[in-house]
């Protein structure tokens, strides 16, 4: 996950302008807009200071996995451009990320609130995922993953194509039954 993408989560999930965050965390609205939209690179404590204003705090991880977050943003882009195959790869990546850690670290790998895919039915997929692993190992499910805009009204079959099958419900794991995204659970066995 970039700097932008770390501080403009940090600041959403406080629902911060970031006019708000700059005066808390004594850097300038201008500054912090060019280093969400990536336009520049900021010092080590300007990220500090911008997390410490919305309340979050920078923890290292020891893992070299990519996190929900950044899986998401990789779905987005393979979207806008066309790549539905790409994104269902990302997605299967996210869930083999998930599946090798363990403990603190699959929590840790799902803790910050993806930015929106531009799908709702991958969103949906991406919450019922986390959810999915983390039930699995008894760790708590962040809010965001639980959030109804999460949910689907009509059930989407994961990968739909011209080849793809519609699972037999009785092989669609709870969490995302629950959302209302049909996936085989072998589909989930990838490592």
């Amino acid at each position: 996950m970039s700097a932008g993408s770390l501080i403009r989560a940090a600041r959403k999930s406080r629902k911060l302008t970031q006019h708000a965050l700059g005066r808390r965390a004594r850097l300038s609205q201008s500054h912090l807009s060019l280093i969400e939209r990536g336009h520049q690179n900021p010092s080590f404590d300007a990220v500090e200071r911008a997390l410490l204003g919305a309340g979050h705090r920078l923890v290292a991880v020891p893992s070299v996995r990519d996190d929900a977050a950044a899986i998401a943003a990789d779905i987005r882009f393979a979207l806008l451009d066309g790549r539905d195959d790409r994104a269902l790869r990302r997605f299967i990546q996210l869930n083999d990320n998930l599946r090798a850690e363990h403990g603190a670290v699959r929590f840790a790998l799902t803790i910050s609130e993806p930015e929106p895919t531009g799908s709702r039915q991958w969103d949906a997929a991406i919450a019922a995922l986390v959810a999915h692993h983390l039930v699995a190992e008894g760790l708590p499910v962040p809010e965001w993953a639980l959030s109804p805009t999460r949910s689907l009204k009509r059930p989407w079959t994961l990968g739909e194509g011209p080849y793809t099958l519609t699972p037999d419900p009785s092989r669609v794991p709870p969490e995302f039954a629950r959302r209302r995204v049909l996936v085989d659970e072998d589909t989930l066995a990838s490592a």
